[in-house]
C-alpha cells in the first residue's frame, strides 16, 4: 500500500491466488465494485468518504481517491462493523440496497447455513491461505455454530453446562457466576461509552442551559454502578475514546464531567427559563443498560423539579422515535467501541452533524494522528462546550469462554480465526 504526497490517493496492491468461497479469485474488480459500493451505502462510508471512489488502476492494483485527506482512512476500512467486505463482482451488481443476499466473501470461515433467527453454521475454508500476510488467520476448526439466544439466562446454562464453547453478552450479574465456574472465565475488553443523547434542534434542550442543567445533575457513578455492578466492568471517564486507544484518548473538557451538583443545576434550569414543561425521555427493555440509565437520570431530573415522562418501548419502534425530533427530547444509548473519533455518534439525531464537522475535518486533515492531537483535544472540548450528548462512561464488554478454546479474540463481536479448542 501506498499514500500520494497529498493523502488523497491510497494505492493497494491485492494479492494474487486469492480465492472467493465460490472458487473465483478476488480481482482488482471485486475490489472496485465492493468498496464504491460501502463508501455509497454504509454508514461509515457515506460520512466519512463523501465524494471518493476506487479506481481499478491494474489487474491486482486499486486507487482509492478521496475528495480530502483523512487521516482515519485505514482504520475505518478495517473496521468490522459494517466491513468494508470484498464480494465477487457480479454479487455487487445485482445486490439490492437494502444488502446483499449472497454471501461470498475470501475469509477463513465461509457459510454453510443460515437459519434466520435461530442459528448460522460456518465452515472451514479449505481453499484459504494466508500467504503474504502480517497477520495470519488461521482455521484451525472445522465448524462454528453460532445459535442466537436472546435469553442470557439461556446462554449462561448451556455454557456452564458444556453446551457452548462461547457465551456472548454476559451482563455483570452473571459474571461472578463464570467466574466460579470450572472450565469456564470471563474474557474483557472495551465495551464502548454509554452517552445521554439530547434534541438540540426541537423542545426546551435547544438550549445550552437547559442541556448544562441535566449535565450538571449527572452523577455518572450511581448510573454505571446501576447498570454494570462491579466498578470492574465500567470506567468513569469524560474522553470518547477509551483509554485502551491511547492515540485518540483525551481529557479535554473533563471539568464538565460527572458534576453532580444539583445547585448548578438548578442554576442553568432558571437560566434557560425552565416553566415546568415535560421532558420526554425514551428508552428501551431490550437493552437492560439504557433502561437502567434512563431510570436513574429520570430520577436525578426530578430531584431538581424537571418534569420527566419516561417513555419506554420496544427497540424497532424506539428507533422510530428517535428519528422524529418531534417524538422526543432524551434518550440514553451505548456506543460501540472505536479506537478513533469519526463522523459516527454525531448522526444520531440530536444535533445537526454540521456542527461538529469543522472540528472532524480538522482531525481528518492531520499528517498523522500525532499531528491530529490539537484537532482531537478540540473535538472532545466541543463535546462539553456544546453538549450533543453527556458522556457518562465507558463500560465493559463480557464473553463467557470455555478454558479448553485457544485464541478467542474480540474486537466489536467474536474474531473466530486463530481459535481452537482443546477438549
Amino acid at each position: 500500500m501506498d499514500i500520494s504526497d497529498d493523502k488523497k490517493v491510497y494505492t493497494f496492491q491485492l494479492r494474487k491466488g486469492v480465492k472467493f468461497h465460490n472458487g473465483k479469485e478476488m480481482t482488482a474488480d471485486d475490489a472496485e465494485a465492493s468498496i464504491n459500493r460501502w463508501i455509497k451505502l454504509s454508514s461509515l462510508g457515506k460520512t466519512n468518504f463523501v465524494g471518493a471512489q476506487v479506481k481499478k488502476t491494474g489487474d491486482y492494483t486499486v486507487e482509492l481517491h478521496l475528495k480530502t485527506p483523512n487521516v482515519n482512512t485505514l482504520a475505518l476500512l478495517a473496521d468490522p462493523i459494517p466491513a468494508a467486505a470484498i464480494f465477487p463482482k457480479e454479487i455487487i451488481e445485482k445486490a439490492p440496497a437494502e444488502g446483499a443476499t449472497e454471501f461470498v466473501g475470501t475469509g477463513p470461515f465461509k457459510v454453510k447455513e443460515w437459519k434466520k433467527n435461530q442459528y448460522i453454521t460456518l465452515e472451514r475454508f479449505k481453499d484459504y491461505s494466508s500467504k503474504g500476510r502480517k497477520i495470519k488467520k488461521t482455521p484451525h476448526v472445522d465448524e462454528i455454530k453460532i445459535s442466537f439466544l436472546s435469553d442470557e439466562s439461556t446462554r449462561i446454562s448451556a455454557i456452564t453446562a458444556g453446551q457452548f464453547d462461547i457465551a456472548l453478552g454476559v451482563s455483570s450479574d452473571n459474571a461472578a457466576q463464570i467466574e466460579s465456574t470450572q472450565n469456564v472465565e470471563n474474557k474483557l475488553a472495551p465495551g464502548g461509552f454509554m452517552g445521554l443523547f439530547y434534541n438540540t434542534q426541537e423542545g426546551f434542550l435547544s438550549d445550552l442551559n437547559a442541556r448544562k442543567a441535566v449535565n450538571a445533575t449527572i452523577n455518572a457513578k450511581d448510573i454505571l454502578s446501576s447498570s454494570y455492578g462491579d466498578s470492574d466492568y465500567y470506567e468513569l471517564t469524560s474522553s470518547i475514546v477509551n483509554k485502551k486507544f491511547p492515540n485518540y484518548y483525551s481529557e479535554a473538557g473533563k471539568e464538565e464531567y460527572n458534576q453532580h451538583d444539583e445547585k448548578k443545576a438548578k442554576s442553568y434550569l432558571k437560566r434557560a427559563g425552565y416553566k415546568g414543561q415535560e421532558l420526554r425521555l425514551l428508552t428501551s427493555r431490550d437493552y437492560q443498560d439504557q433502561y437502567n440509565t434512563a431510570v436513574i437520570v429520570q430520577q436525578e431530573l426530578e430531584k431538581i423539579g424537571v418534569n420527566v415522562k419516561l417513555e419506554v418501548y420496544d427497540w424497532a419502534t424506539f428507533t422510530d422515535k428517535i428519528n422524529d425530533p418531534k417524538a422526543w427530547d432524551i434518550y440514553p444509548v451505548d456506543w460501540a467501541a472505536r479506537s478513533t473519533i469519526f463522523q459516527g455518534f454525531w448522526t444520531s439525531g440530536g444535533a445537526p452533524v454540521e456542527k461538529s464537522t469543522k472540528y472532524l475535518d480538522k482531525i481528518k486533515a492531520a499528517a498523522s494522528v500525532k499531528d491530529a492531537r490539537p484537532a482531537i483535544d478540540a473535538t472532545q472540548k466541543y463535546v462539553w462546550d456544546e453538549l450533543p450528548f453527556t458522556l457518562i462512561g465507558h463500560k465493559v464488554n463480557i464473553n463467557a469462554v470455555s478454558t479448553h478454546v485457544k485464541g478467542y479474540d474480540f474486537n466489536l463481536g467474536p474474531v473466530f480465526y486463530n481459535v481452537s479448542v482443546n477438549k
